[in-house]
Parts: structure tokens; C-alpha cells; sequence
């Protein structure tokens, strides 16, 4: 008894930091590329989220950050907005695992299946 205890412990201890250091990382990515996206987005020359800034956070999620094209999502504004308007973006991935033993536990709520963060910014696009 003692002994599956201690190997229990073990696996906690040895791989529970690094499954939350993973999706604490993967929310960062998240973060940052959205943050990088919507300044390009709301830039005098864009004033919108363009097919290329999309294609950009998604070469930069899939490349830098090794995350799966298709578990990469994003909704935003994509019409032409003019300044004093909010350009707005919601950018999801895949969630991973936060615990090992979750269900040992009694976990009432599962774990969210997205990774999701929202940016809104004001628009520098003149329209006329």
C-alpha cells in the first residue's frame, strides 16, 4: 500500500508542474499573438482583421508555438472599420490537460476544452 501511494505522489509531483507550465504557456502564445494581430489590425492602414494578419497569428501559433492548425480559431472583424470604431477578435486553441488526477479528486466542473482570449482596440483607419 505504501508503495502505490508513494509511486501516486511521485507521478504527481514529477508531472503535475509541467502539465500546468504547458497550458500556462500555450495561454501566453495565446495572448500575445491576439495583442500582436489587433495592433497591426487597428493600424491606419488596416483597419480591420485582413486575411493576411489572420494567416500571420496562425503561422506564428503553428510554427513558433508547434500547435495544430486546425485546433486554431478566430473570430473577428473583418469589414473595413473607421476610426473611433472598435476592431474586436476572439482567438481560441485547443486546451490541454491541467490535471493528472482530476478525477481522483472529485473535479465538479471538467476542465474548458478552449484556451480563449478577446482583444478589442479602437480603430486608426481614415475611410473616406
Amino acid at each position: 500500500m505504501v508503495e502505490m501511494l508513494t509511486v501516486y505522489f511521485l507521478l504527481l509531483l514529477l508531472f503535475q508542474p509541467v502539465l500546468h507550465d504547458i497550458y500556462s504557456t500555450r495561454a501566453n502564445a495565446v495572448e500575445m499573438v491576439l495583442d500582436s494581430a489587433i495592433q497591426k489590425a487597428s493600424n491606419a492602414d488596416n483597419g480591420r482583421f485582413t486575411p493576411e494578419i489572420i494567416d500571420e497569428m496562425q503561422n506564428t501559433l503553428e510554427s513558433t508555438f508547434l500547435l495544430d492548425g486546425s485546433d486554431i480559431r478566430f473570430e473577428g472583424t473583418t469589414e473595413l472599420t473607421p476610426r473611433g470604431q472598435y476592431i474586436e477578435g476572439r482567438l481560441s486553441v485547443k486546451s490541454t490537460p491541467r490535471w493528472l488526477y482530476s478525477s481522483m479528486f472529485g473535479s465538479p466542473d471538467p476542465e474548458p476544452a478552449q484556451i480563449s482570449r478577446y482583444a478589442k482596440q479602437m480603430s486608426e483607419a481614415l475611410v473616406r
